[in-house]
């Protein structure tokens, strides 16, 4: 990459016709999920609630990754590097109802991407790339517990990633952290006194967000399982009776 990044901070917010996103709070069988303190402004939509999954569409983060539908891209055609980029951030917090656990998270999104180099028969040909850099991180009593991480770069076409949690049945209250970048830069070539510019072109862009979590019950033990444990430790004290 020719220049520094620079680019546009983005926050992330929930459907709605208010101006301002306000706090979210959404319940469910099994989990209460709310904003984490700094991530207020926050919109989302609700696709599924029932009993084992809360789905929700990150409806903010595709509003605003798009540019009220233009979309990010970098175009040139005068020799000189441009670039964009768009960072989105947000968290949420995970309270599990008594009786239930969590057994799986997933953030899946689906980006589009486009690459146009300019190509000259006198010329070197320009350049057109683009990359998108995505992360999620459990976070329990402070300390991160897990964390996934996915990457695409030069993509020119249409691809998925999926960040994924699965052994999460130990949490009762967890935090959700989410980051997602988009990065891209174009330079073409510039009019040399017999060919007029010719443009690179380059753009990336979220085109579905969608966060799964599940939940299960919690099992709960028969009673036969109790009078074995029972029976189980008065062995263990007779035996240790024994060899006194």
């Amino acid at each position: 990459m020719k220049a520094m990044m620079a680019g546009l901070a983005l926050g992330m917010a929930v459907f709605g016709t208010a101006a301002h996103a306000e706090p979210i709070h959404i319940e469910s069988a099994g989990v209460v999920l709310d904003n984490l303190p700094g991530f207020t402004d926050d919109r989302v939509s609700v696709l599924a609630n029932s009993a084992d999954v809360l789905q929700l569409s990150l409806t903010e983060l595709l509003n605003r990754n798009g540019q009220g539908g233009a979309g990010w891209s970098a175009f040139d055609d005068q020799g000189t590097f441009q670039q964009t980029m768009s960072n989105y951030a947000s968290g949420y917090q995970l309270s599990v109802r008594e009786g239930y656990r969590l057994s799986l998270i997933t953030l899946e999104l689906r980006f589009g991407g486009q690459l146009q180099q300019a190509e000259s028969p006198i010329d070197p040909p320009g350049e057109a790339i683009n990359y998108t850099r995505n992360d999620a991180q459990l976070i329990n009593a402070g300390a991160v517990v897990q964390s996934d991480v996915r990457r695409i770069d030069n993509l020119n076409g249409s691809q998925q990633v999926t960040l994924t949690f699965w052994d999460v049945a130990w949490a009762e209250t967890v935090a959700l952290e989410l980051q997602s970048e988009v990065w891209m830069g174009a330079r073409g070539i510039p009019p040399n006194g017999i060919l007029p510019g010719l443009p690179s072109f380059a753009s990336m862009n979220v085109t579905d967000a969608v966060l799964t979590i599940r939940t299960a019950i919690q099992p709960v033990p028969e009673p036969g399982t109790y009078a074995m444990l029972l029976a189980g430790l008065a062995l263990v004290g007779v035996a240790a009776r024994r060899r006194k």
